[in-house]
Parts: C-alpha cells; structure tokens; sequence
C-alpha cells in the first residue's frame, strides 16, 4: 500500500504556504481584538476570537496560495524549486485549495458578526486584485499589500466591538491607539515589502527604500505608545514593558536596515522584518492591558520558532 502523504508533499503544500509566515498572522487579529475590548475586561469572547483569527490565517493561505498560481510562469524563470513549478504540486491543486481556503475564511468570519464578514469580503477581494493586477503597479501594489496587513487588524476590531466604526457612538480619543496600530502595521509592511521588490536585482545594496520600515515605525509607535498609555487605564507595571518592546521592534527594523543591509541578502532582510512584525504585535497586545501579557509573551516564543523554521522554508 503506497504512502500518498509522504514527508516532500507535505513539505511541498508546507513550502506553498510558506509556513514560518504563517506564524505572523495570527497577532494582528489578536491585537485588533485586544485593543477593541473592554479595557482589562475579565472575559473575551473565545469563540469570536478564534474565528477571527482562523478567518485571517485562511485568507493569507488563500494569498499566498494565488500568487504563486499566478505568477506560476515567472517562478519557472525564477524559483523553479518552488511547489507548483517543480511539479511538486499541480497547478490544478493549488487553485481547488486557494478556493477552498478562501470559502473557508469567510465561513470563519460570519461566525464573528456582519460587519467582520464584510470587511472579510472586502479583505478577500483586496488579495485577489492585488495578486492579479495590482501587485505589478509600483506604488499601488506594496500598498494593497500594507492594506491587507491592516484589514486583518481590522477584522480582529470589528469581532470585538462591531459597532467601533459608528464615531457617534463611540468616544473618539478611545480609537486613538487602533488607528496608530493600523497605521503601524500597514506602513510597516509597506515598508519591507517595497525593500522586497528588489531582491532578485543583482545590485540590491543601492535600495533606497531599506530604511523606510524603521521610519513608518518610528512615526507611529511614540504616537501609539502615547495615546494608550493616555487613553487606556494600564497597569503601572505594565507601562515600561509597552516602552521596552515598542523601543526594541523599533531598533530591530533600524539594523535590518542599517547594518545588517549590507552584510546579508535581501530575502533574509525581508525575512527578518516579516518576523519582526511578531515583535511589534506583542507590543501591540501589550496596550490592551493585562490580557495582553499572555498573547505579547507567545508572540515572543514564535518568533524563536519562526528563526527555525526560516532555515528549512522559504519566508520571503
């Protein structure tokens, strides 16, 4: 009886997916969740949360799934050892999963509430325009990835409070830090995926962009730090945790793009800021009080993992 599941399909489905990647997704729906919450409320909804956060994990796999789909001929030119060119993985497959994975997604986000469906929808069709059109329009396709980053905040928002977009509703000054984490994390991911775009150029040391993370951080983690700590009735001892974490995220993208720039490639930069991104999530959490303490401390632990699985998958 032959083994139809063996170690290099799943590596190859593992490597479709680009599993350390994986581990990044997860905090933003966390952190959206966190932050639209009651501050230091003693329950969360559970189910909510994992919905939202399955939702999220499901519409990066169906990304990540349809670009290589898409762009099948330009990795047979120039990654022939990924799944679907190797012939690992049959064109055919990976459309039927991507499909599957997407529906999937959605199912997760009905689970939430209405508004966490929509912007869900709204989400999904961001990942396809941008796979299929978008991510080939310089400015507009580093953007729309930022945005997708951003919406899975977003989703993360409304499973915890749907009604936090009805301003009339909804004390202004409390909205503060979500918008400086949204602005966070899509300018950050704008950031390194514009350092990203040039890293099949032979002369990948001129990027003029490679500091660009450290600045979208810079401009947005003080004035996030700030409000929370004005805004949100935080433990004392959980106050110079925030600064430190929000300090150290903020260090690291300057050396991914500074020092260590020049003595590595571009695709490990790239990686380095996409494992940083469970840096700044921690961060994130850590605003929401003590129920943040928990998620920020995981997040630190999977960015251990994610240096590990980094060595045996592709990440960028």
């Amino acid at each position: 009886m032959s083994d139809t599941t063996t170690p290099s399909v799943r590596n190859a489905w593992l490597a479709l997916c680009r599993v350390p990647n994986l581990l990044t997704v997860p905090g933003e729906p966390v952190a959206g969740f966190l932050l639209a919450s009651v501050p230091n409320a003693q329950q969360l909804s559970l189910p909510a949360l994992l919905s939202v956060v399955g939702c999220s994990l499901c519409l990066y796999i169906f990304g990540l799934v349809l670009n290589d789909v898409i762009d099948v001929e330009e990795d047979r030119r120039d990654r022939p050892d990924r799944p679907i060119p190797s012939g690992a993985i049959s064109i055919h497959q990976a459309r039927i999963f991507a499909v599957l994975v997407g529906l999937l997604g959605l199912n997760l986000a009905s689970l939430c509430n209405r508004p966490t469906l929509f912007a869900a929808v709204g989400l999904a069709l961001l990942i396809f325009l941008y796979n299929a059109f978008l991510k080939r329009i310089p400015v507009a396709g580093v953007c729309a990835m930022g945005l997708c980053r951003g919406g899975s905040f977003l989703l993360g928002v409304l499973a915890a409070n749907p009604n936090s977009y009805q301003l009339e509703s909804t004390d202004i000054r409390s909205l503060l830090p979500i918008a400086f984490a949204f602005f966070a994390v899509t300018l950050y991911v704008i950031g390194f995926s514009q350092v990203a775009k040039h890293e099949m150029e032979e002369d990948t040391k001129r990027t003029t962009f490679r500091l660009f993370p450290f600045v979208a951080l810079l401009i947005t983690m003080p004035a996030f730090v700030w409000f929370s700590i004005q805004v949100r009735q935080l433990p004392s001892f959980v106050i110079p945790l925030l600064g430190f974490f929000a300090v150290i995220t903020m260090m690291r993208s300057w050396l991914l793009g500074g020092i260590l720039f020049s003595l590595q490639p571009v695709p490990e930069t790239v990686g380095g800021h996409i494992r940083n991104l469970l840096l700044l999530q921690a961060t994130l959490c850590l605003a929401s009080g003590v129920n943040g303490i928990l998620p920020a401390v995981t997040f630190m632990l999977l960015s251990v993992v994610f240096k590990r699985l980094s060595r045996r998958f592709y990440s960028s």
